[in-house]
């Protein structure tokens, strides 16, 4: 069996942030969490207006809250049968030194407190340059961006889908770690 180098982002990948999050945009921003939740706004999905003040508002919540963020159900157990199987697991997640004053101990903590296993953990917003740079063969993202990006380089992607993607039909998306496991498996 082919062993791949499997690159995963965490929030809205292995992790629910973007529902876990309302409740603080909603605290910061002074809007209501049912308008917010009818109107699939988050901390990745602001309005125009409320980027205004997106950095004072990551500052404010993201280290004090990212350890909290519930994870995506199955993540861990499938994850580990990847893990099992002899792939390496890279964790690439776009979170930087702008928005967490440590993003590499606050994300390495947090796939620690959930036991997550991870061959090597990359702190970069550049995924093509580290998918790269470390050789993958797959990309599981919910970032519209990064799919684009990394497909354009040539390197196959998996979209996780979640509610700031839901109107992106671009890549094949899955909804469930089964589903990225099960997709993984036709590859090797």
């Amino acid at each position: 069996m082919k062993k791949l180098n499997i690159a995963i982002d965490v929030d809205d990948t292995i992790s629910n942030t973007f529902e876990y999050m309302i409740k603080y945009v909603s605290e910061f921003y002074n809007i209501d969490e049912k308008y917010l939740e009818e109107n699939d706004i988050s901390y990745s999905t602001l309005t125009k207006e409320m980027k205004e003040k997106e950095i004072e508002f990551s500052k404010k919540y993201f280290e004090k809250v990212a350890l909290n963020v519930p994870i995506k159900e199955d993540s861990i157990h499938y994850i580990n049968k990847l893990k099992e199987d002899g792939h390496n697991i890279i964790v690439i997640t776009a979170r930087d030194t702008f928005f967490y004053k440590d993003p590499y101990k606050t994300t390495k903590a947090y796939l620690n407190k959930f036991d997550i296993p991870f061959d090597k953990l990359i702190c970069n917003s550049d995924k093509v340059k580290e998918c790269k740079n470390n050789n993958i063969d797959l990309l599981i993202d919910d970032s519209n961006h990064n799919c684009e990006n990394v497909s354009k380089a040539g390197i196959k992607v998996l979209m996780f889908a979640c509610k700031s993607n839901k109107n992106i039909h671009n890549f094949n998306k899955v909804y469930n770690w089964k589903e990225v496991y099960d997709y993984i498996k036709t590859l090797v």
